[in-house]
Formats: structure tokens, sequence, C-alpha cells
């Protein structure tokens, strides 16, 4: 479960965030260090719950074998102008790290960059 967490909170929602294909992580240092900071406070977390991820699957946080132009399921809601898991991705990190005093200042921002791209798509910027 946690392995697929993983790969939803660092890969998923970055993706979304930049709309951009999956090819991204590998051609730009800039796009894996964002996943790799939302990563490493999944991480911590995942640390001080008692949770080993080396026993999860690796390839969660890996480029995948996939088409580069290929795009997530937070991308694909997002592009289709639904709501997206966020409160069920980088909203529990946020939630699990105020329990944890743990700071999650990449999944904050992440929580915030994807609720407003939500409302963008709900018409609350068309202005007149």
């Amino acid at each position: 479960m946690w392995s697929k967490f993983r790969l939803n909170v660092g890969n998923n929602q970055t993706q979304a965030m930049l709309s951009v294909g999956v090819g991204a992580y590998d051609d730009s240092e800039h796009v894996a260090a964002i996943r790799t900071g939302l990563v490493k406070e999944l991480e911590a977390i995942a640390k001080a719950k008692g949770i080993d991820l080396s026993k999860a699957d690796v390839s969660s946080f890996k480029s995948s074998m996939v088409a580069k132009r290929a795009r997530y399921s937070t991308l694909q809601d997002l592009d289709a102008k639904r709501h997206t898991e966020v409160d069920m991705f980088s909203g529990a990190i946020v939630r699990m790290g105020k329990e944890l005093g743990i700071p999650t200042p990449y999944n904050e921002f992440t929580y915030h960059m994807i609720k407003a791209l939500e409302e963008k798509n709900d018409g609350l910027f068309e202005y007149e």
C-alpha cells in the first residue's frame, strides 16, 4: 500500500501540477527535485510510523517503462476537469506530518496547488 502511495505522492502529483508527461522525470532535474522533496517527506512520516519502505517496490519512485508522453491519473482528472484524489495524497501527508511534528512544505504546496487547479477547472477564476 505504501509503495502505491509513494508513487501517487511523488510522481502522480508532480506531473499534475506541471501538466507534463512521464518523461519529464528523466528529462528535468527540476521535475525530479520536486518529486524527491515530496517523497522524502512521505519517507520521514513512514519511518516515524515504523513502516519499513525498504520492503516496498522500488519501482514506485523510479521512472516507469510507459511512454514519455503518458499522463498519470491525477493529471488525467485535471485534464477532464474532474476533482482529484489530492486529499488522499498530499492532504494525508500534511495531516500525518502535523500529527507527528514532521514538516511537509513540499506536500503543503502541492496540496494547495492542485486544489487551486481544481478551482480553476471549476471556473472560479473566469473573470469578466
